[in-house]
């Protein structure tokens, strides 16, 4: 049976052997702007039962014209900012005729010559568990260009008691406005498209250009691969419509392999439309030998787009207030890893917890440290059973302490917990996690450390009496420890740090007792 880690691994090990194949990859991301209305008509674009957002032009009804959303054009060119983008002083739009049911109009109103930006060249970090260390990769954005978009075509696969099976169609969709961004054919492996269109969500969410959910079908992305070989180019396949992260990476993969299959056994590749399935493995669509004749014409019924220079500084102002993307504000100011960067911004909570932290820390407390004992939280709140990030309180009622308050409550305390690490042994600080992280105490950390007198002991005297005193209140064992029995050392070792409150460090504890068995 074919799993997806069984899909992933198979199309890595063929893709370790590929000798002097190149993965060719090239990228077309279909956004899905965030206006109110669609492209050409007022039509709202909220979400709503099926063709309950249809107008006449969109179903194109003869007579009715397009009239340009405004909204549009100004998130196109905050994209283009985005991208550093060459944007020309006017663009145009173009038909594109093809016939597809959920296409009313049997074309599609693009644009193809003349777009509204192109040459751009766009950086992020490629990393990976596999890579040693983060990369940086620059990649050319060939043009981005505003679009209608389609409906969208549902396919009953099981037939029903009136008949053969069917295909029904909801024309919501129909006519919001798309951009389509076409990068060249500059990647080389699965981990550094996945990582461009990440960077990229990351950054239309922040701008509020897209919000970037792709099983919604706001962000999907078309792959063309091939390999090269010896600088020559190989026939490409297209991937077509991937809306998951995971999809591309393991679809991507997939292809590869089994591209590399094909020409291994002297075989040749079809030049083709694929589509992914549910585990990610590509599927034929249909044959793409003969090109596509899409008669593309201009727009009769729209003027050229002049690009206001007024338009162009209203983008740039709007992206210098909008500022840094949390995961770039993390990455760049406050020093978290790309990856860690990344992976927090993309969740909404956890995210919400490491700003408090942020807020709370002092200048000793460094992003390793805070990402270091994050790991150590989740795990002991994992134990406790305890939900993670730690944003709402499930334990006893805490009356004046709403929601919000004791999360950052919370966070004041575990930033504070991390600025005393070095005062406190390990062991006691994670008991001072659990016991704060579960809600079992709601004062403040500092105040109950001191009342309880947690601080280390580091004063070799004061730990050697721990050591005596134990010794001599369990005989038996300490003579197991005196005859060299190492299970009854380390539970000496353990019984002496709890009668300490765990303020003594394991490693001092051990050496304390090897001195006090050298003098007997």
């Amino acid at each position: 049976m074919w799993t997806r880690r069984r899909l992933y691994s198979t199309a890595t090990a063929t893709i370790s052997q590929k000798s002097r194949y190149k993965p060719v990859i090239g990228l077309e991301v279909h956004v899905q702007l965030n206006t109110l209305t669609k492209l050409f008509s007022r039509c709202p674009t909220s979400e709503a039962p099926p063709n309950r957002r249809v107008l006449p032009f969109d179903m194109a009804t003869p007579g009715i014209l397009p009239k340009l959303n405004r909204q549009c054009v100004h998130r196109a060119l905050k994209m283009a900012r985005i991208l550093n983008c060459y944007v020309p002083e006017w663009s145009r739009f173009d038909r594109k005729h093809y016939f597809y049911a959920d296409m009313p109009a049997g074309y599609q109103i693009t644009q193809n010559e003349r777009p509204i930006a192109k040459d751009g060249v766009f950086g992020f970090w490629v990393f990976d568990e596999h890579l040693e260390k983060a990369y940086w990769k620059e990649v050319q954005i060939l043009q981005l260009q505003l679009e209608q978009d389609s409906g969208k075509t549902i396919h009953l696969t099981e037939s029903d008691e009136t008949g053969p099976p069917k295909s029904l169609i909801d024309y919501n969709r129909a006519g919001c406005a798309l951009i389509e961004i076409v990068t060249s054919p500059c990647f080389e492996t699965a981990i550094e498209a996945i990582r461009f269109v990440q960077t990229l969500r990351l950054l239309l969410i922040h701008h509020n250009l897209c919000d970037g959910e792709l099983h919604k079908g706001h962000m999907r992305v078309d792959a063309n691969v091939s390999l090269s070989k010896d600088h020559i180019k190989g026939t490409r396949t297209e991937i077509k419509n991937m809306n998951s992260i995971r999809t591309i990476h393991t679809a991507i993969n997939f292809e590869i392999a089994r591209q590399f299959e094909i020409l291994s056994a002297n075989g040749q590749v079809i030049n083709e439309t694929r589509a992914a399935d549910s585990m990610g493995r590509t599927v034929p669509m249909r044959d793409k030998e003969v090109e596509t004749d899409y008669r593309f014409m201009i727009e009769p019924n729209l003027p050229k787009l002049v690009i206001k220079e007024e338009w162009r500084r209203q983008a740039d102002e709007e992206l210098e207030k909008e500022g840094k993307a949390d995961f770039e504000w993390l990455r760049d100011v406050i020093g978290f890893d790309a990856r860690s960067a990344v992976h927090i911004a993309e969740e909404p909570e956890l995210l919400t917890f490491v700003k408090r932290c942020v807020r709370h820390k002092d200048s000793t407390v460094t992003a390793d440290e805070i990402l270091y004992w994050m790991r150590e939280l989740k795990i002991i709140m994992q134990r406790s059973k305890v939900n993670y990030p730690p944003q709402r309180y499930s334990g006893r009622e805490l009356g004046r302490f709403t929601e919000f308050f004791y999360s950052d409550f919370f966070a004041k305390q575990f930033t504070t917990l991390i600025s005393c690490q070095h005062r406190l042994t390990r062991l006691r600080l994670l008991e001072l996690l659990r016991l704060y992280a579960t809600g079992e105490y709601v004062e403040d950390v500092l105040e109950f450390i001191e009342a309880n007198s947690f601080w280390r002991i580091t004063s070799p005297e004061k730990i050697d009496e721990f050591v005596e005193k134990s010794m001599k209140k369990d005989a038996k064992l300490a003579e197991k420890v005196r005859n060299g029995h190492a299970k009854s050392f380390n539970r000496m070792r353990n019984l002496i740090v709890d009668s300490s409150e765990k303020c003594i460090e394991l490693e001092d504890v051990e050496t304390a007792m090897r001195r006090f068995l050298d003098r007997k």
